[in-house]
């Protein structure tokens, strides 16, 4: 009896030692929960703290941007007041904002013939990747900055560049475009047979165009090119336009199979001057669409094309490198081409646009160069009122119905 009392004390400690630890492992889970609530909640009130700081700080900011923009609203009034215009054609839009998101693609083409000094002539095919370029586009007022980025170079090792610095109004615009290609796919006709050219092939090109509109005051180009002006009715104008283009055309001379020729075309020098006049036309078609089109011929009045050849010596077999100059042909040309298409509703627009250049200049049966560049555009835009310039709704007033007083008179 004894055996079995002490055998159940011992078996009673052994479970109380078991069973103790127990409290203190549900008090430190428990401290556990208590202690993320805590966390939690301090984190919450330091989201609610900043939320409140940053909507003071904006809060403050407030009043000093709404000055500033006053006073840029007068200076753009000044501004604005000298540009005169028949607002029965072309006016400025109702709201001050204008944004645009685009896409750009680029192109650009080259046709090379020569002759060498035995008479066998050549033919050199050049073409540009084409190039897709991403953007937006703000404007205030007449005031415009845009952003672009092209993805393809971003996504690959494409390392070709078009940057263009712009300035449009009704009366006249400038251009400024830098082109950087670093791999032309090439070809060659040479001996009757077609070469493929290596990809060392490359071009860095500057052109400076401008025009001048002689209707300006009820034909606007900004109003289909950057959306800035409203073309209200249908109107056109002659313009006139000069273009200076200067660059460099490297031709790699690594061909992938020997060619046995007099003279390799190596590098291209470029340098002209080009000046012209053209028409354009806007058409209003009903209440939502707008149609452009232009054209710009010019002619070279200075031109200084070289090419660069290596020379072989039949003889020997030596290279020697000599630069040719071009002879001013019978006609060396500049064209310029516009088509548009726009259509809006309420506050907003979609649209295309394109502009394609083509030059040609030298002589076929010595030394000619043709070169064609092409851009096209599509957009879509809005445009809207900030609150300072929100307009306010018009407030509907009732008609009022006039009550007749009758009087009656008495005879006495």
């Amino acid at each position: 009896m004894k055996k079995t009392l002490i055998s159940m004390l011992l078996a009673l400690m052994a479970c109380a030692a078991w069973a103790r630890p127990m409290p203190f492992a549900v008090s430190d889970s428990t401290s556990t929960d208590t202690t993320k609530t805590t966390l939690l909640e301090r984190l919450q009130e330091k989201k609610e703290q900043i939320v409140q700081n940053i909507q003071e700080k904006i809060d403050s900011l407030k009043p000093k941007a709404e000055e500033a923009m006053i006073k840029a609203d007068s200076i753009l009034d000044v501004r604005n007041a000298k540009i005169t215009t028949d607002t029965f054609y072309v006016a400025r839009p109702q709201e001050t904002w204008t944004f645009r998101a685009k896409v750009d693609g680029f192109g650009e083409m080259m046709h090379l013939r020569f002759a060498d000094m035995a008479g066998n002539k050549g033919n050199y095919y050049l073409n540009a990747d084409p190039k897709i370029t991403l953007g937006i586009m703000a404007n205030y007022r007449g005031i415009s900055a845009s952003f672009s980025l092209s993805p393809s170079k971003i996504l690959s090792d494409i390392s070709d560049m078009m940057s263009a610095i712009n300035y449009y109004n009704n009366t006249f615009g400038i251009d400024f475009t830098f082109e950087k290609v670093n791999a032309f796919r090439g070809r060659t006709n040479l001996q009757s047979k077609t070469h493929k050219l290596s990809s060392a092939t490359n071009m860095r090109q500057l052109a400076i165009t401008g025009y001048y509109v002689f209707n300006g005051k009820r034909f606007s180009l900004p109003a289909v090119f950057n959306s800035t002006w409203v073309q209200k009715r249908s109107a056109g104008s002659f313009l006139v336009q000069a273009a200076f283009n200067t660059g460099r055309v490297k031709i790699g001379d690594d061909l992938e199979t020997n060619v046995d020729v007099l003279s390799i075309p190596n590098r291209i020098d470029m340098n002209s001057f080009a000046i012209g006049a053209g028409y354009g036309y806007n058409l209003v078609a009903g209440k939502h669409w707008l149609l452009h089109g232009t054209a710009q011929p010019s002619l070279m009045v200075w031109q200084n094309y070289k090419l660069h050849t290596t020379e072989k010596n039949t003889e020997t077999g030596a290279t020697a490198e000599e630069v040719n100059k071009m002879d001013t042909g019978r006609l060396n040309f500049f064209i310029v081409g516009r088509l548009g298409a726009i259509y809006s509703w309420e506050r907003y627009f979609i649209g295309l646009t394109s502009v394609i250049q083509h030059s040609k200049s030298g002589k076929d049966s010595d030394f000619a160069l043709r070169d064609t560049q092409w851009q096209v555009r599509a957009f879509f835009g809005w445009r809207v009122h900030t609150k300072l310039h929100r307009r306010p709704e018009p407030v509907k007033k009732r008609r009022r119905t006039a009550v007749r007083r009758t009087t009656t008179t008495t005879k006495k």
